[in-house]
């Protein structure tokens, strides 16, 4: 197993957004990748080719998440923050000013 720590996945609802962003992604049919909220793990099966392992990486950013390799890895790519902190969203200004509204997922 290929295990990746996902230090800001810290609820149900981070680990249902990485779900959705790992089952977007194009991966082989029957590959499980388990999430453990409570481990704060990503885990990819060790037959899983670079190609896959990058698609679970890309899926968890696009999620907005960071991940940190716990066993080597192909990728070391990290970014994004936990949903459950406030995070730049559209801009909302009536007046076209450039102030930008942030907020939580979760609440």
């Amino acid at each position: 197993m290929v295990h990746f720590n996902v230090p800001d996945m810290t609820c149900g609802g981070c680990a249902q957004r990485i779900r959705r962003a790992i089952d977007d992604a194009e991966l082989p049919e029957g590959m499980e990748v388990t999430i453990d909220v409570a481990a704060r793990q990503i885990r990819v099966p060790t037959h899983a080719q670079v190609r896959e392992i990058d698609l679970v990486l890309s899926a968890i950013e696009r999620a907005g998440y960071k991940t940190e390799a716990d066993s080597a890895s192909p990728s070391g790519r990290a970014s994004g923050n936990c949903c459950c902190a406030p995070r730049p969203s559209t801009k909302v200004d009536a007046d076209q000013y450039d102030a930008v509204r942030t907020s939580p997922c979760c609440s």
